[in-house]
């Protein structure tokens, strides 16, 4: 988890593929919802905003009532004109 965190500022596609790994491998842990905010939030800045738009609706339905999903309904799924 800290090297993914570590990435995040670093290195965006790796960082997005080894979240991607981690969420293959452990689904259902108790990080999954960690792994799914670092695949959005690297797609996210890395200018892949709609793969970032699906890749957050999924996590809303799959992770709901988590503080993970929470921050990406926040800057991901809302609208600045709403």
């Amino acid at each position: 988890m800290a090297k993914l965190h570590q990435l995040a500022t670093s290195n965006l596609p790796l960082s997005l593929q080894l979240a991607r790994e981690a969420l293959a491998r452990f689904p259902d842990s108790s990080d999954a919802p960690e792994f799914e905010w670092n695949v959005v939030k690297s797609l996210a800045n890395m200018g892949r905003s709609k793969e970032a738009e699906e890749e957050a609706r999924g996590m809303v339905k799959k992770y709901p009532g988590t503080s993970w999903t929470a921050d990406v309904q926040r800057h991901v799924l809302s609208s600045p004109h709403e």
